[in-house]
């Protein structure tokens, strides 16, 4: 699976083809690598040099490496909580403001609204359906806390849209679409809202409608915009993340 690599920049070359093997499919989430001994054998190296590369695969959340009897080096399910964190120190650390996580919002879920009418499948719009009945069925307790079904509904979605990066995209904006939604502290208004724009995208979707799924998105993320413009000067993020 491997080819011999110069001495000189050893782990650098044995870290960028175990990456190519991944990223290419060659090896998927769960593959079990070779053995040290084996791996060294092919790179044509020492088994430090390998273990370094190893070490640095495991840093970068490629690969798992586990000890015992059953033990060695896996490879990772894709891990993209860096790109959510990255969001969230971005808003922290003032480099970006809740009004521009709003706005970027407007830009890429009204596209995946659209691109669900297209793409969804019948186990997508179940999803759908599923996260607008578990609010219905909240609000219905007197239950406000509606944030959980919001994204459930929102993250399916993107999901319909068969667009990896948007996809990856709209999942990163969750905890701090969660963080938002707490500080607005929902009321029935709200959420009732909240409900019947899901509904009524979820039935453009259903009917294949998608500029009316486009501007029914727009809509409701306009208001979501406008409940978080009077927010902007508050302190957001007091709370560390769990």
């Amino acid at each position: 699976m491997f080819r011999k690599v110069q001495a000189v920049r050893a782990s650098k070359d044995v870290v960028a083809q175990v990456e190519q093997a991944i990223f290419s499919g060659r090896l998927s989430p769960g593959d079990r690598l070779p053995s040290e001994r084996e791996l060294a054998e092919q790179f044509g190296l020492s088994r430090i040099t390998v273990r370094d590369a190893l070490r640095i695969l495991e840093s970068n959340g490629l690969i798992e490496i586990k000890v015992g009897a059953s033990g060695g080096a896996f490879v990772r399910e894709p891990n993209f909580d860096p790109l959510r964190n990255s969001l969230s120190s971005m808003l922290k650390f003032k480099k970006a403001s809740i009004l521009e996580l709003a706005e970027a919002r407007k830009v890429i879920e009204t596209a995946t609204a659209e691109l669900a009418t297209q793409r969804a499948t019948p186990e997508d719009l179940q999803a759908l359906r599923s996260a607008v009945e578990a609010a219905r069925q909240s609000l219905d307790t007197g239950d406000l806390y509606y944030m959980p079904h919001s994204v459930s509904f929102h993250i399916a979605l993107a999901q319909a849209a068969k667009n990896s990066v948007l996809y990856l995209t709209v999942n990163s904006f969750r905890t701090l679409f969660f963080n938002v939604l707490e500080q607005l502290l929902p009321t029935v208004d709200m959420a009732e809202r909240a409900i019947e724009d899901h509904w009524a995208i979820l039935q453009a979707i259903e009917a294949g409608d998608g500029a009316r799924a486009r501007q029914l998105m727009m809509e409701h993320l306009t208001y979501f915009e406008n409940k978080v413009r009077a927010l902007q000067d508050g302190p957001l993020f007091e709370r560390e993340e769990s």
